[in-house]
């Protein structure tokens, strides 16, 4: 499902955007004491089919306490792909959002959390969805573990979605790609 539709160019970056090297998506990870339950969302980062220099993980440790950093440290000296920013407990998964958003380097941004996983080839098809219908959100299909999905949401494709013509209020998460540069035009962020 994509939503928004602006004329706007492949690689299109915000005014003042600091990093040479953009990247197609910047998947954002707020992290806290997830234990081993971060370790599926890992993998699943890591197995993409989008090329790797392509996207990059950011974790954003908010604080852990157990072995967290020190694995996501590792991860990080070991995989260019993965950034990892560690700061002090902020209580909450918005702060952390945040703090990825700022340092992004993608295109789109998408937002997941420490114990979800991706279906191996989630970001490169959202990215293209994404592109080929100029879209400043794309929402993925969701399967749910233990918990119900927006089933009436996800029966069809829908280019160019909005509360008009789809039940986009049945998926209020985060859990979305969102064209940088439409955040930063519309000065979104989390409170």
């Amino acid at each position: 499902i994509a939503f928004g539709h602006r004329t706007h160019t492949h690689g299109e970056r915000p005014e003042g955007a600091r990093s040479p090297m953009p990247v197609k998506v910047s998947v954002i990870v707020p992290v806290y004491n997830p234990g081993p339950y971060i370790e599926d969302c890992i993998t699943s980062l890591l197995k993409q089919s989008l090329p790797p220099d392509e996207y990059e993980v950011i974790f954003v440790d908010d604080g852990s306490t157990d072995r967290t950093p020190a694995r996501l440290d590792a991860l990080a000296a070991e995989e260019p792909r993965v950034r990892v920013i560690h700061q002090e407990n902020s209580g909450w998964s918005g702060k952390p959002r945040n703090v990825g958003i700022a340092a992004a380097r993608g295109e789109y941004v998408m937002f997941v959390d420490n114990d979800d996983h991706l279906g191996d080839e989630a970001l490169e098809r959202m990215y293209g969805y994404g592109t080929a219908n100029g879209a400043d959100v794309v929402v993925g299909k969701m399967a749910g573990q233990g918990r119900g999905v927006p089933v009436e949401l996800f029966r069809r494709n829908r280019p160019l979605a909005s509360v008009k013509n789809a039940p986009l209020i049945d998926s209020l998460t985060p859990h979305k790609m969102f064209r940088k540069a439409f955040l930063e035009e519309i000065g979104l962020r989390f409170p």
